[in-house]
């Protein structure tokens, strides 16, 4: 027990975030702003060589995560779990959220990097959940981007089902539907802390380790959820031709539907936020940022907005779009704390669910 907590406290440990100052930039303001705080491809560099300079000094983000697997009870199934938002709705405090800010989120991707073409690899991704999958002490537990708990269940990972041992933290979208985890990064594996190490390596760590664990790719007693690897593909002008020549992009993973594409800078560590190692774009919007020699299925272009004029366009309005749904509900949940406070926490619980998909659907930065 001592000897995985050691190991989940290097992995932590070996997290790191953009400074604060970009935490407090909207991505609007990045976009609109890029000749103040630097363009893309200048804080790519400078985060780049940042990492080289100094590995050790990390933010560390996950603190929580060690705080929570001390406390054995978290990890022991029970009928009624803690369930304590970031937010006020009726029935609870605001309190610190143990698994928040954790996962690495992107930036829009609003120019295409120099060294596109060597440096970068592309990811197709569902419309699903992003999920913190933390798999410690025979169970495995599901969280959101916002540390909400999720669900627990068994699974095949190491330290996920009683009869195994070791321990696994993974970025994964979830599809209830199929009840499928798709997964799309790596953060710790038994002794093996990947926060630091570069995307190539930890695609390579995935492959390798996942595909071994054949019991992970199908429902049993001591594995509830069906895993499946998204592939990262390097971001030459025939792979992406041939990525987007055919739809829906990954035939073998029965995707829900696509949502987006996500682009990983190959030497980028894990950041616990956004970084701009890591690019988002809506498949409508490759040949505006990447170029016209990219040829885009027309059923890729089917779910460009009957609005859409341009990508600069676009998250403006997006942004505030955003800003009036926070706005809105931020004032709701202040609203039924006055006034209804001897709800169920049941209900509460579904309001804040509600909530939060209604975020996690319009806002990409989820990715």
């Amino acid at each position: 027990m001592e000897g995985d907590i050691e190991v989940l406290e290097k992995a932590i440990q070996n997290l790191e975030a953009i400074g604060e100052k970009d935490d407090d930039l909207s991505h609007q303001d990045l976009y609109k702003n890029w000749g103040k705080y630097g363009s893309q491809e200048e804080r790519r560099k400078e985060l780049l060589e940042t990492q080289k300079s100094n590995r050790q000094n990390k933010v560390d983000k996950l603190r929580g995560l060690i705080n929570v697997v001390k406390q054995e009870k978290t990890f022991k199934p029970s009928n009624k779990v803690s369930y304590r938002p970031n937010i006020y709705v009726a029935g609870f405090h605001k309190t610190p959220q143990t698994y928040s800010n954790v996962l690495m989120l992107s930036e829009w991707l609003i120019e295409k990097p120099s060294d596109f073409e060597t440096n970068w690899y592309i990811a197709p991704c569902p419309k699903a959940m992003r999920l913190l999958v933390i798999a410690f002490h025979g169970n495995t537990k599901c969280f959101t981007k916002y540390g909400h708990f999720k669900f627990e269940c068994c699974t095949s990972l190491p330290g996920g089902n009683p009869k195994s041992s070791g321990n696994c933290v993974l970025d994964c979208f979830y599809d209830k539907e199929s009840n499928t985890m798709y997964v799309l990064d790596l953060l710790a594996w038994n002794n093996q802390p990947m926060t630091d190490g570069e995307t190539e390596f930890r695609q390579f760590w995935m492959q390798t380790h996942l595909n071994d664990i054949s019991a992970i790719k199908k429902i049993s007693n001591f594995n509830k959820v069906i895993f499946k690897l998204l592939p990262m593909i390097p971001c030459t002008k025939e792979n992406l031709n041939n990525l987007f020549s055919k739809f829906p992009p990954c035939d073998d993973l029965d995707f829900p539907a696509l949502d987006g594409l996500l682009f990983y800078h190959r030497q980028a560590h894990y950041f616990a936020g956004q970084t701009p190692l890591v690019g988002w774009l809506f498949p409508y919007m490759v040949n505006e940022v990447l170029g016209q020699d990219i040829t885009v299925s027309s059923e890729y272009l089917a779910g460009t907005p009957e609005d859409y004029t341009n990508q600069t366009d676009f998250i403006s309005r997006f942004e505030e779009k955003l800003k009036q749904r926070s706005r809105r509900s931020i004032n709701n949940s202040s609203m039924e704390t006055e006034n209804v406070e001897s709800e169920e926490n049941t209900e509460s619980d579904k309001k804040v669910d509600s909530m939060e998909s209604e975020v996690t659907r319009i806002d990409p930065r989820n990715k």
